[in-house]
């Protein structure tokens, strides 16, 4: 065949196929048009878009009404559901509504058949002959709906209502099938977050004394699920943190404070305490100030409010007295979780290019008001690292030169620098993490050893500090600034990231010889704990606290070394097992003085009992070692210390049972490995420790109604004097205009922190942008 007509052949098989492949025609067939799904701005830009009206970009390009989409294209009839389709799917859905709606009414029904066999524990908490219904209305001998005079009481049962209600609703969910793993104990090995569960010193125990979780999990399984008690911590608690009721979301900072008589207690309380050991005021100007806060027709500047607020939720839980249910802190018991939120709610509404002393001494107060109630605790070293941050981007870090402050301004910064810096160093030790006061340098000297009535605002000069073995208020905050290079040298060669180089043992011997240097360092100061002029010295809780946050150290640096086969290692076991008891003894001897409750600002008692507690399990049960010899000593001061956690756990409103629990197990899963109880009778005991407490607990929360109050009034004509306690009257004293709120003073870009300005247009910029914490009267600060 020529090769021309194979040519033409294979053109003309080409064409024939083409034509088939159009329905024999030449003209191609046209492309469906595809919905365009983004909006018309986003594909202009060729960006993604969420497909919502109007879309994200757009909202945050700040053009979101030019958010817009194309018509969508009509979808063709076979892309149409068929008739009726949709008429079943709603009634498909009717019906599963329906079911679950049967079902909620039967765990309602299932729960109020428990409550009604939990007859005492269920007694109405606002009046003998009273009770709050499920559904919200109130039964009793008096009608309060119905009275007039009795405005107060039907506010106080409306917020209990409130309260109850939401609990009931986060119950009801608890126990829907659909919420079961949200109450289920987990082993904290587990649980997220894990940089917080996997390094915190206390969580670690549950992975080193093995047999501690699995029993408390038998007891939860066999004991504590059949009576309707849960480990976990109610969702409530933390949903409510904050939450204010009705009647409470227009009261001021001010309207929150309480009456006179009940703050002045508290107040003073804290004064005399806790005072001693994180130096955050100047009491002598702090009672100035707050004779002047109660003075009628006075301004009350909501830092002062702020301030007082964040003291009163630091008493109410640490105050040494009475538990009765009519005492004042039991009183107002409740409260604190509502007083911290408007603090943190006011700090949040400060500009941070203003921020004065004050600032830092109400996040202070703040940070540890939170602690001691236990609210927030996996943001506690958040909560301190961002204190550290802004103390120095504000120069706090730093000593400011002699002419730029006055002598009372430069020594209140180094106490308020000293209190953030400590409080972050313990976080550190206690999760395991790093501090950013290790990346910095800080020349800022020690606060001398002064009492606050040794100098005041007008000092020209400080005195000469006083001898350390003399004990005074500052003493604890001197003290422990001579230990402070080593410490934090400890805790950046524990947990910095910096050092890639681990400690050698050669290293944790020598840093443990120079802390017991420093401990023997600590003077016994012999001082009587009586009540003098200016109140109660305390130099058995200052020397307490300088022994634990030592001691802590020891702890840090020979937990590692604990279970090492090699035999040079026993010394860590001795070290460890008399520096617990150690612990242990100190927090009985504050007990036996009355101050045990001012421990709970650390967490010394549960890690030295843990720490007792796995070195003893690590012991040969034949073994002849001092561990084993002393073992019933030891489980003995650890009975003796069980009650303490108890009672910390009975004071807040908001602890968690997992503190008591773990301590109590501890004991038990130890007192098994002795042969001291079996597993079954150990376990029950345990049970019913837990169970009598967990009812005590119960009461008290009971008990503990809001209390409720109208913002002060201004009419009064007298108050108690706090620095003297006795009456006066407003018009017995000339108190002077305050130096530290409302006087003239310059900026922080100029001056830093210097308290001494006039107010009036500085703290304008300070005005809360909620409602419910207004500026009383529009006056400043």
């Amino acid at each position: 065949m020529p090769p021309n007509s194979e040519l033409e052949t294979t053109e003309s098989a080409k064409q024939s196929n083409a034509t088939g492949s159009n329905g024999g025609t030449n003209e191609r067939r046209p492309r469906k048009k595809r919905i365009r799904l983004s909006c018309l701005e986003c594909r202009k830009k060729k960006l993604s878009c969420d497909r919502n009206l109007p879309c994200q970009r757009c909202i945050r390009s700040g053009r979101p009404g030019r958010c817009s989409f194309e018509t969508v294209v009509e979808q063709t009839p076979a892309l149409n559901p068929p008739p009726g389709h949709q008429e079943q799917q709603i009634q498909s859905l009717r019906a599963e509504v329906a079911e679950l709606k049967a079902l909620l009414s039967e765990v309602r029904l299932t729960r109020e058949a428990n409550r009604s066999l939990e007859t005492p524990y269920t007694t109405d908490s606002f009046e003998p002959d009273q009770a709050v219904t499920s559904n919200g209305e109130t039964q009793g001998s008096g009608n309060l709906a119905n009275s007039n005079d009795d405005v107060e009481t039907l506010e106080v049962i409306n917020d209990v209502q409130f309260n109850s209600e939401a609990i009931n609703s986060e119950d009801n969910l608890g126990h829907n099938p659909t919420h079961v793993n949200n109450t289920e104990l987990s082993d904290p090995k587990e649980r997220s977050p894990r940089g917080f569960y996997s390094k915190h010193a206390l969580f670690k125990f549950f992975s080193e004394i093995h047999e501690l979780f699995p029993f408390i999990r038998e007891i939860v399984d066999e004991w504590f699920k059949p009576l309707g008690v849960n480990l976990i911590k109610n969702k409530s608690t933390r949903r409510d943190y904050g939450m204010k009721s009705p009647s409470q979301k227009e009261i001021t900072l001010e309207g929150l404070v309480p009456p006179k008589e009940d703050a002045d207690v508290l107040v003073l309380f804290y004064l005399d305490h806790v005072e001693q050991l994180h130096r955050i005021v100047h009491i002598p100007t702090f009672k100035r100030e707050y004779a002047n806060f109660w003075i009628p027709q006075r301004p009350r500047y909501p830092a002062m409010s702020a301030l007082i607020l964040a003291i009163l939720s630091i008493s109410t839980y640490a105050f040494v007295g009475s538990a009765d249910a009519t005492s004042i802190p039991m009183r107002y018991r409740a409260m604190p979780a509502q007083w911290i939120s408007a603090c943190e709610e006011w700090l949040k509404n400060q500009s941070p290019k203003h921020r004065k002393l004050v600032h830092y001494q109400i996040s202070c107060l703040v940070y540890i008001a939170k602690r001691v109630n236990m609210i927030g605790k996996k943001r506690w070293w958040k909560d301190t690292s961002s204190l550290v941050q802004d103390a120095i981007l504000d120069g706090l870090h730093c000593d400011p030169p002699s002419k730029g402050d006055t002598p009372y301004m430069r020594e209140m910064k180094r106490r308020v620098w000293n209190v953030i810096r400590e409080l972050d160093l313990q976080n550190a030790f206690e999760s395991g993490l790093p501090t950013l006061l290790h990346n910095i340098d800080s020349d800022v000297a020690s606060p001398a050893n002064l009492d606050d009535d040794d100098f005041s605002e007008t000092s020209e000069e400080l005195p000469t500090p006083k001898s350390l073995s003399e004990y005074t208020y500052t003493s604890y905050q001197s003290h422990s600034s001579r230990s402070w290079s080593l410490r934090l040298e400890i805790s950046q060669r524990l947990f910095s990231t910096r050092f890639s180089k681990a400690l050698t043992y050669d290293d944790v011997l020598r840093y443990t010889h120079e802390i017991t240097q420093a401990i023997e360092a600590i003077p016994s100061w012999d001082v009587e704990n009586e009540n003098e002029q200016n109140g109660p010295r305390l130099p058995l809780l200052a020397r307490a606290y300088l022994l634990f946050q030592l001691k802590e150290c020891i702890l840090a640096l020979h937990r590692p070394y604990l279970q090492k086969e090699e035999g040079r290692f026993w010394l860590s076991e001795t070290i460890c097992y008399h520096t617990s008891r150690d612990i242990l003894l100190l927090n009985r001897e504050l007990a036996q003085n009355g101050l045990q409750s001012l421990t709970v600002l650390r967490a010394d008692l549960l890690l030295a009992s843990l720490s007792l507690v796995r070195i003893t399990l690590l012991q040969p049960k034949v073994s002849s070692s001092m561990i084993i010899t002393d073992s019933q000593s030891t489980i003995d001061l650890l009975e003796q210390c069980l009650p303490f956690m108890g009672d910390l756990y009975l004071r807040c409103c908001h602890s968690e049972p997992w503190c008591f629990v773990t301590m109590c197990g501890a004991i038990m899963v130890l007192k098994i490995h002795l042969g001291k109880e079996t597993r079954q009778t150990a376990k029950a005991s345990c049970a019913r420790r837990f169970l009598d407490l967990h009812y005590k607990h119960e009461e008290r929360q009971r008990a503990a109604l809001p209390t409720q109050w109208h913002p002060m009034p201004t009419g009064s004509d007298g108050h108690a004097d706090v620095t003297s306690g006795h009456h006066v009257t407003s018009g017995d004293i000339d108190l002077p205009a305050s130096g530290w709120l409302d006087s003239n003073c310059a900026e922080l870009g100029n001056d830093y922190f210097d308290l001494d300005i006039d107010m009036g247009g500085t703290w304008d910029i300070w005005e809360p942008r909620e409602a419910w914490i207004p500026l009383v009267g529009r006056c400043p600060l």
